[in-house]
């Protein structure tokens, strides 16, 4: 198959609705939810930086900084930023779902890809916020001594993951129109570049700055010792910052590609549950 894609393929792939024709229009939420997700993305991130700035680049000790960094790290499970990628994950693997069942019914022979997306989305969205793949890191450094940039072994059964997934999906995204297939490579290049790359990258700032932890609790007369991990350094938390914000801008543009995708196909409104202010907060695809 060449890269445009049969005139078949590309019809079953398009739906009833005409293709985005620019990256920009490929990626675009309803309404203003665009940009006021991307500047999300921002205001997250610098208040994740500036926490752990006034805590640990400048020792600041006032009410309420704790309380400040433990929402709004961008590396810490449960808080605020992981919330909000949970949610974008999730909406994107909700939409691909719905493109996957109009695709079946309308014997789109590409509807299986729609739906193996969509659950990969869903488990992203769960490992965004429970961080299952660091599961993995104790038992492969254990047997393997990974250290430096491969100190987050997870990344060593990520990338062949990644390869595999890329190969299976390679004729999927040929047959996608170009703007489209544009942009579902854009947001994965963001989001794995990040996911994978810049963590790799922030290994070593994690190794370096890491101080072991062991707190003992005693509950019903059974002693749990729990190990971990303290970091209290302001350039491994500016590494993390663009490695989350890299995650989370992949996952924005992700999210526009699939509303747009799915629009596309089933010439329905989409909508999202509150509009920014001044705007409807919905398009309505040309039928």
């Amino acid at each position: 198959m060449n890269g445009r894609g049969t005139t078949g393929e590309r019809a079953s792939i398009e739906g009833g609705g005409a293709p985005p024709r620019t990256f920009r229009d490929a990626v675009r939420l309803p309404g203003r939810w665009t940009p006021v997700l991307l500047l999300a993305v921002a205001g997250l991130s610098a208040v994740s930086l500036l926490s752990q700035v006034l805590k640990h680049g400048v020792d600041l000790d006032v009410d309420g900084l704790n309380t400040l960094e433990r929402w709004f790290f961008v590396d810490r499970e449960m808080g605020i930023p992981a919330w909000f990628s949970t949610l974008l994950l999730f909406a994107a693997a909700e939409r691909l779902w719905q493109t996957a069942t109009a695709a079946k019914a309308s014997g789109d022979r590409w509807h299986r890809h729609w739906r193996l997306l969509s659950i990969a989305f869903a488990y992203l969205s769960l490992d965004e916020l429970t961080e299952i793949h660091e599961q993995t890191i104790p038992p492969l450094k254990a047997a393997f001594g990974f250290s430096g940039v491969l100190a987050f072994a997870w990344v060593v059964l990520a990338v062949p993951l990644l390869v595999v997934f890329g190969l299976v999906f390679l004729r999927f995204l040929l047959a996608l129109p170009r703007a489209t297939r544009w942009a579902f490579l854009v947001s994965a290049a963001l989001y794995c570049g990040g996911a994978v790359g810049v963590e790799m990258l922030s290994a070593p700032f994690f190794d370096s700055a890491g101080v072991e932890t062991v707190t003992t609790t005693v509950v019903g007369g059974v002693e749990t010792v729990t190990h971990g991990v303290v970091i209290e350094s302001v350039a491994y938390a500016a590494v993390a910052g663009v490695e989350e914000a890299l995650e989370m801008v992949g996952s924005v543009l992700f999210l526009g590609a699939t509303a747009v995708a799915l629009r596309q196909r089933t010439g329905r409104t989409v909508t999202l549950p509150v509009a920014p202010a001044g705007d409807a907060g919905r398009v309505t695809a040309a039928r």
